[in-house]
């Protein structure tokens, strides 16, 4: 067959961002569903508290009704009060929206600034007479002649939004604007300077993982990256989890793990708190499954610890 019709795939991935083999790839749609008390919030807060260690998150956007009663899980992260959205205002979705484009505003400019910068030092240096040095720039930066500043040094801030408590309002409605917004996730934000995308990672926390009314929609369900499981008596619901899974795992498998997640192993681990993690696109070498993040997990098989070799 002639060369031109193989199918050529293009180079790089769509995991932009670069995390520790351990972790997971980025940007995510995580999906934590668990039921009240089960600890979803203390889950995300922590693997938000990974992500900003990595040196992987510099704004995180919350969109909750509880900020003020649950605010002391979220020191230490990059948050602030322009950052908070109300779940049930009409514009949650387009603010997320703007924050990421102011971003990536700041980011632009920054670069064009520098351009214009670069070259006046360009014309100083070149010895001109100073009447031929353009004039706009150096009104533009003055007697200081001050290098423009980026807060991130020109570096893609990496961005977060953690959707909480919010099963049921109108973000979760047919005409929020969300469900385009995660098929969009990664390529929110385009630089032009950059000529790429900010992108963000958004996380759900939710009881149900599917809901006919105001909560997870399919769009939601089928395109996101990873999932986080608690422990749920219900049949019904793990059933359609296994089937959503179904790509790189049978049912009994799904159900193996999910088992082994949620035994108690002597680490002092509480199965009521356990979480079945699931990385639909882990990193080379790791498991499509976790423990708590921190102990990988393959069916019918000894989980072994983040780092060790599959024995």
């Amino acid at each position: 067959m002639k060369n031109y019709l193989d199918i050529q795939v293009p180079k790089g991935s769509a995991f932009k961002i670069q995390t520790d083999k351990s972790f997971v790839k980025l940007h995510q749609l995580l999906c934590v569903v668990g039921k009240r008390g089960s600890g979803k919030t203390v889950f995300i807060v922590n693997f938000l508290r990974m992500m900003k260690e990595q040196g992987c998150l510099d704004k995180l956007i919350l969109v909750t009704p509880t900020y003020e009663s649950n605010k002391n899980n979220f020191k230490g992260l990059p948050v602030d009060q322009d950052n908070i959205i109300d779940p049930n205002d009409p514009t949650a979705v387009q603010q997320i929206r703007n924050i990421v484009d102011a971003e990536r505003d700041l980011l632009d400019e920054y670069y064009a600034k520098l351009e214009r910068y670069n070259e006046l030092m360009k014309q100083i240096k070149s010895r001109i007479p100073i009447e031929e040095i353009d004039e706009w720039l150096l009104e533009e930066f003055g007697e200081e002649m001050e290098k423009p500043k980026h807060y991130l040094d020109g570096r893609k801030p990496v961005i977060a939004c953690f959707i909480d408590d919010a099963l049921g309002t109108k973000i979760y409605g047919n005409k929020s604007g969300l469900s385009n917004l995660v098929i969009l996730h990664r390529h929110l934000g385009v630089s032009r300077a950059l000529k790429s995308a900010l992108g963000i990672t958004i996380i759900f926390a939710t009881q149900s993982y599917k809901s006919n009314v105001y909560g997870i929609s399919p769009t939601i369900r089928n395109n996101c990256t990873s999932l986080a499981i608690f422990q749920t008596k219900s049949e019904k619901e793990l059933q359609g989890i296994s089937e959503e899974v179904a790509g790189f795992c049978t049912k009994e498998e799904f159900m193996n793990v999910y088992e082994q997640a949620m035994s108690a192993c002597g680490c002092g681990c509480k199965p009521e708190h356990n979480i079945l993690f699931i990385d639909t696109s882990p990193h080379e070498g790791n498991s499509h499954f976790r423990k708590n993040m921190n102990k990988m997990l393959y069916p019918v098989s000894s989980t072994i610890c983040v780092g060790e070799e599959k024995k």
